[in-house]
């Protein structure tokens, strides 16, 4: 009888064969290079475009007055822009000015009779910002045209807006875009390794390897052993974008986003791992079924046609409610949940619970799963020279 120091040692020489196939495969290079690159891509990026600065140009009849500077500056240096003040000559020049793109915005009267000019396609902010200032000014000489004082004029001005509280369907949209990433990624990640996992085994029964192999070790060490080599590749794979991204999120790459979005990234590797451990047995036992590689995406097609659905319910219903009965459900359903909890869990609106008890439920099915697939693999790769269907596995 095989103790458990022999059988893990058999495991892992199966596990590292898997790795080294994989490694000197030139499409995994090519793929984890690009993965790589998308990673880096998300902290290097932004930096370069966040480094541009954004000026506005404002003209005025005569010098620019300081009731109308001032407002602009003070809003500039909020925002993050630069203003800068041009004079014309009148509101001919100012409106000539606006229509060759000298400047942005032209300024021209004063009090009611004010005019402001702004080219048809400019739609930026910077016109509100100018017509707010514009009228506060009015507003000002007309107060003290009413005899107010000073002080009293600068009381009224001085009372803050009503506090703005933003609603949305996410706590924060920023957060909830990574959760959307993060899907897709999964989702790509989690075909492309369960694909080529049912590949290496329908190769090593197709070519006879495995009939070689089974004289030395035992089905299920072939099988653990498959699944770990080539899992290590593909999250080899899922950590060379998500270390970057991970890092330039957490280290501020003027992305404007939470922090709490790097522990989705986090929690987006480990739910990678949690869905490759539920499918990635079920993917080598359906190819357990096939005599030639060629039709290995045909007896995957039950499970890929699960991941698909799984995707399009967390880019569909959960986006656009997170708490709907179907999104929670289907990111509870152990078999929609890799892909379905990571995206309604970036919302900011699920409970830990949930979260938690999503985890339980896959890793519960997973050991079911794998002990199922264990079954059909250990049959089901003993059996050549024809196509061998699923309920004869399963019923003998």
């Amino acid at each position: 009888m095989m103790d458990g120091g022999t059988w893990w040692s058999g495991t892992l020489l199966v596990a590292g064969r898997s790795l080294v196939e994989g490694v000197s495969s030139r499409s995994w290079r090519v793929v984890t290079a690009l993965m790589l690159l998308l990673g880096l891509a998300v902290v290097v990026v932004p930096r370069l475009v966040g480094e541009q600065d954004v000026t506005y140009r404002l003209a005025t009849v005569g010098e620019t007055d300081a009731g109308l500077a001032a407002p602009l500056q003070a809003a500039a240096g909020a925002g993050g822009f630069e203003v800068d003040f041009a004079v014309v000559a009148d509101a001919d020049a100012a409106e000539q000015a606006v229509r060759e793109g000298d400047v942005d915005v032209a300024v021209a009267g004063t009090g009611a009779d004010t005019t402001l000019y702004v080219r048809s396609d400019n739609f930026s902010t910077f016109p509100a910002l100018v017509s707010q200032a514009v009228l506060a000014q009015t507003t000002t000489a007309s107060l003290a045209d009413a005899g107010l004082s000073p002080a009293q004029i600068t009381a009224i001005q001085a009372t803050p807006p009503p506090e703005q509280v933003s609603v949305g369907r996410v706590a924060d949209e920023g957060r909830a875009a990574v959760g959307f990433v993060v899907g897709i990624i999964l989702y790509l990640a989690l075909i492309l390794t369960g694909t080529s996992i049912a590949a290496a085994v329908a190769l090593e029964k197709s070519t006879r390897i495995s009939e070689v192999l089974l004289a030395v070790l035992r089905p299920t060490q072939l099988l653990v052993g498959t699944v770990l080599g080539v899992g290590a590749l593909g999250l080899t794979q899922i950590a060379a974008i998500a270390v970057p991204a991970g890092i330039g999120v957490a280290t501020g790459t003027d992305l404007d986003l939470p922090s709490s979005a790097t522990g989705d990234i986090v929690l987006g590797v480990a739910w990678f791992v949690l869905g490759l451990l539920l499918y990635a047995f079920v993917f080598a036992a359906l190819a357990t079924l096939v005599e030639k590689v060629t039709e290995v995406n045909t007896a995957t097609l039950p499970v890929n046609v699960v991941l698909i659905g799984s995707y399009v319910l967390a880019v569909t219903v959960t986006v656009r409610d997170p708490n709907s009965w179907a999104s929670v459900a289907s990111s509870l359903f152990p078999l929609s949940a890799p892909l379905v909890m990571p995206v309604r869990w970036a919302s900011g609106l699920v409970p830990v619970w949930q979260l938690a008890l999503a985890m339980g439920l896959v890793a519960a099915t997973a050991v079911g799963l794998a002990l199922l697939a264990s079954r059909i693999y250990a049959r089901g790769l003993t059996l050549s020279g024809r196509r061998v269907r699923l309920r004869e596995l399963l019923t003998d």
